[in-house]
Parts: structure tokens; sequence; C-alpha cells
């Protein structure tokens, strides 16, 4: 699903996943990271390695846990990925792909309102705005306004009524859920800021055996990137 780690962003030997335009060997080396093709290829290589790795630490943060409490966080992950099938019921062609995004802009809205430091964001963040770190104008998924607050509604109340999981552990779960099921982390930069950088901003980062690209430097110039047009 996620091919392999790489040693660094010029590498192409190591497997990626089938859906990214790989750089031939021989170009990558002359690739720009910051423009068209090699910026892409950076980009998605970014997301990619760190929501690989993110599976992978709450895969030990689990086998290091209690059965009971293994039972209690499947029981979480069904009653927010249920209650989100109920509430959102969209079909998602490749014609309108945008509204696969509707999900992930709600998740990543909660997530944002448990956060501090969104309030002292010099831009108001726009949680669905779909469009690649270097472009310019962002598309919206259109029926997120019909279930919008449902499904904030629907959040807010299996998060504080699930009282048997540290909030702590609630949060890792929902940014799991919120970066997982988004169709392309790529071109999502809220999905990214609020459900898959958290994971890469703590100390323990990244974890063992993981990603050598996916670290904070790295994700800083994805910020960088959305920042400069209004989308982070």
């Amino acid at each position: 699903m996620f091919g392999g780690f790489h040693e660094n962003t010029r590498d192409t030997i190591t497997k990626t996943r089938s859906a990214r335009n790989v750089p031939d060997r021989n170009e990558i080396e002359f690739l720009s990271l910051n423009k068209k093709k090699g910026a892409t290829w950076y980009e998605t290589l970014l997301v990619d390695e760190a929501l690989h790795a993110v599976f992978i630490r709450q895969a030990k943060a689990s086998i290091s846990g209690t059965t009971a409490l293994r039972e209690e966080q499947e029981c979480f992950v069904d009653r927010v990925t249920l209650g989100a099938r109920e509430i959102i019921e969209s079909k998602v062609t490749i014609k309108n792909v945008v509204e696969a995004h509707v999900w992930c802009s709600i998740v990543s809205e909660f997530l944002a309102g448990l956060s501090p430091h969104t309030a002292s964001s010099p831009i108001s963040p726009d949680f669905a705005a779909i469009c690649y770190p270097r472009k310019t104008k962002a598309r919206t998924p259109t029926s997120l306004a019909e279930v919008r607050e449902r499904g904030l509604q629907h959040l807010s109340v299996t998060f504080s009524t699930t009282r048997d999981i540290p909030d702590t552990e609630k949060l890792a779960l929902l940014r799991l859920v919120g970066a997982a099921t988004c169709p392309d982390l790529w071109r999502h930069a809220a999905a990214v800021r609020y459900c898959l950088a958290p994971f890469v901003q703590e100390e323990s980062w990244p974890p063992e055996n993981t990603t050598k690209v996916a670290v904070l430097p790295d994700f800083r110039q994805l910020q960088l990137r959305w920042s400069r047009r209004g989308h982070w």
C-alpha cells in the first residue's frame, strides 16, 4: 500500500506506492525538489512515509497495551467510523473525488477545536480546502455543508462519552482515522496539519526502523509551501 521506507529523498530504488509518479533513476539527481515533478515527488513521499510510520507507531503502542485496552480502542474506532458512514453516505467517483474529503475535513476541524494553538493561527484555516502545497486555488466539497454539523456533533459525543481510554490515546486514534481516511493527504493541508503532523512533532518520532524522510524539518517545508498560498 505504501511502499518501503526510502533512504533519502533521492532514493528511487526502494519500492514506492504504485499510484505515485516515480522519477527515472537518471533524472532524480538533477530534479529540483522545489518545483514541478521534483516537488511533487518530495511532497508525496513525505505524507506517504509519515502515514506508513504512524500505522507502525500505533500498532506498537497497541501491542504494548492490555487486551482490555485494545478492545476499548477498537470499540472507540468502530463508533467513530460507523457513525461517520451513517452521516456521510456519499458516493465518490472520479468526477467528484473532492467529495471524498468530506469526512477528513470534519475530523480535521474537530481536532483543530481541541488544539490550544488553533486560535493563534495568523490565517483562519479552511479545513476543507483541497489543493496540493504549491497550488493557489483550492476546491471544496460541496456536500460538506449538509453533514458538517452532524459530523462534528458525532465526534464530540463519541469523544466525551468514551471514558475508558485516556484523552491522549483518543486523540491519537482520531488523528490516525482522519489521516487514513483522507483520499489524498498531498491535496489536503488541514488533514496533514491536524491529523498527521502532530505525530511527526512528537519527541519520540520517528518510530524505530521506519522513515528517514518524513521528519520534522521536512514537514516544516510542507507547512511553508501551503502557508505561502494561504492554505495552512
